[in-house]
């Protein structure tokens, strides 16, 4: 057997294919590319040189192979900056950084060195990634690259000549897209440890009774299945480990000291010890807010915490990405960007397979605007997702009512997801319109909703004035709670779960009809009604005789048998307005 490809290797490929192009390409404004040059004055080399006409050097590159711990993604801080630093040395005016599927193009000289001001261009060059030795040297990777290269040098020719900028990228732009580029090494190691992990039987008993029970996926034996849902459980246990990171660096605007910024020593070398050290910060955080459990308060041996620690190599990608997060001012980003995250790092089939959608701004503007109209309203999403009705239910009534302080105003929100990846991103966008209030604690409860009543105790929070609710201690020094009730409603609005009724588990969707017949007398609702049609009834319950109940659907269950009961049921409890 041959010995994999080196990175040596493939990048003398690639200037060997570059030059063949240049060749017959003579109008481009480059004469050649050389392979592994030695800047002057430096014992590093560079990986590709892009000479001009004039033998200057116009563009330099480095490049990594994605299955090397520095090569998961071409936004890697080491290696930004080596390659920057050789760009210099050479006096070339851009660089790029490559790691075969990804490539990105950047300033030498711009003094906007920090990543959120960093401007880039990007490609994806490889639809199918390369992750292993094997993929690499596949003939439809080669062809596939060199049907790139020309692209390539084409759109670096026009940056040369001016005809083209590199981008001109948003801070919220620059935050998703570090965050989703630093993701991918976690990922990537997390899904090979469980891949390793899954061959032993218990461990294989424990993750899949998580990912059934918890998760509510379908487990199976078939090999592609398994990989599916192993991916799945890698990309969703990073995510959330994602949103205690980012969480943990806002409320440092709040708390400043009382809260230790989070710092990973490179002595941390295997996966359990960093869960240990992260640890230590999240318990910290949640002591001193005295709450947040939809981020910092979940079970840490539970399966679905530890998932994301099983490697032990994962502690430099993480190292990484926390330094990128303190690049990062999150409280000044717009309003919408944990929407945007929950839509772009959770793949589209995926939220569509179990029920979760991120909604438009937009449409979620127009509906609140029918239910919305004083400021004083009070609202609850039974179904938040990542909580983009209530982040502009809470933007609308600060515009009406601009007088109302930050915790009054959270005060009249109530959100519930059975998603524990929901509630953190719904309980982050809150908290983030103003971390230094100090009643800033969002009514967000991870739980079905169906098991949430009128008139008993929805979540417990902190106060720190007595003002409503019952009160009493837990036992953290002079913090004070307040058990929640969710009261009479002006409005439920959101965008339910559409589970088919195939997919409800048989005892649960029993538990639902006896539910709502026990709500509503005389409700007649059919046994293949999908899961919103119980939804509904149920959400009505919490309503003021004059309250509005707006949610998002499509017109498709209106003609089948199950829609017209519920449609029956609709008009004769509520005024169509």
């Amino acid at each position: 057997m041959s010995s994999p490809i080196t990175e040596w290797e493939f990048t003398a490929d690639v200037a060997s294919w570059i030059n063949q192009y240049l060749a017959l390409n003579p109008s481009l404004v480059f004469k050649e590319a050389k392979c592994e040059q030695r800047a002057s004055g430096s014992a590093k080399r560079r990986d590709i040189s892009l000479i001009g006409k004039d033998n200057r050097v116009l563009i330099t590159g480095e490049v990594k192979l994605p299955y090397m711990l520095d090569g998961a993604t071409p936004y890697n801080e080491t290696v930004y900056q080596d390659a920057r630093k050789k760009a210099v040395a050479a006096q070339a005016d851009y660089f790029f950084t490559w790691n075969v599927n990804e490539c990105a193009l950047w300033e030498t000289f711009s003094q906007r060195i920090a990543p959120h001001e960093r401007q880039y261009k990007a490609w994806q060059v490889l639809n199918t990634p390369v992750d292993n030795p094997i993929h690499l040297e596949h003939p439809m990777t080669t062809d596939a690259l060199k049907h790139w290269l020309p692209i390539f040098l084409n759109d670096l020719h026009r940056v040369i000549k001016g005809e083209a900028k590199i981008g001109a990228n948003s801070p919220d732009e620059n935050f998703i897209f570090y965050l989703e580029a630093h993701l991918k090494a976690p990922i990537h190691l997390t899904l090979q440890a469980l891949i390793a992990h899954y061959q032993k039987p218990r461990f294989k008993s424990r993750l899949d009774q998580w990912m059934r029970d918890e998760q509510g996926w379908i487990i199976s034996d078939e090999p592609e299945a398994v990989r599916d849902n192993l991916e799945r459980a890698a990309k969703f246990a990073c995510y959330a480990l994602v949103n205690k990171l980012v969480f943990h660096e806002a409320m440092l605007k709040r708390y400043g000291q009382r809260i230790k910024k989070i710092t990973v020593p490179k002595h941390i070398d295997t996966g359990e010890d960093l869960r240990l050290h992260l640890e230590k910060f999240f318990a910290e955080a949640k002591e001193v807010t005295g709450d947040y459990e939809t981020v910092f308060g979940e079970d840490h041996t539970n399966i679905g915490a530890l998932i994301p620690f099983y490697s032990d190599h994962v502690g430099g990608p993480w190292r990484e990405l926390i330094e990128q997060i303190h690049n990062f001012d999150f409280s000044k980003l717009e309003y919408d960007i944990i929407g945007r995250i929950f839509e772009r790092l959770i793949a589209p089939e995926e939220r569509h397979k179990y029920g979760q959608y991120y909604t438009s701004p937009e449409v979620v503007d127009l509906i609140n605007s029918f239910c919305i109209t004083r400021g004083d309203e009070k609202v609850l999403d039974p179904a938040c997702g990542g909580g983009t009705f209530l982040v502009r239910a809470y933007a609308r009534k600060r515009t009406l009512a601009p007088g109302r302080q930050h915790g009054g105003l959270l005060k009249d929100l109530f959100g519930a997801d059975v998603s524990k990846f929901a509630t953190h991103l719904t309980t982050i966008n809150l908290a983030t319109r103003d971390l230094i209030d100090e009643e800033n604690y969002p009514q967000i409860a991870r739980t079905d909703f169906f098991n949430v009543r009128p008139r008993t105790t929805f979540l417990s929070l902190p106060s720190h004035a007595v003002t409503e609710g019952k009160m009493k201690s837990k036992g953290m020094g002079a913090i004070q709670h307040r058990d929640v009730e969710i009261p009479k409603l002006d409005a439920v609005v959101g965008n339910p779960p559409y589970v088919r009724q195939e997919d409800i588990a048989k005892d649960n969707k029993e538990k639902y009809a006896e539910l709502v017949k026990d709500e509503w007398k005389g409700i007649n609702l059919s046994g293949r009604s999908d899961l919103h049609v119980y939804f509904w009834p149920h959400a009505t319950t919490f309503l003021k005789e004059d309250g509005y109940f707006c949610f998002l659907t499509s017109s498709q269950w209106l003609d089948v048998e199950y829609g017209f009961r519920l449609q029956v049921w609709f008009l004769n409890i509520f005024e169509i307005v």
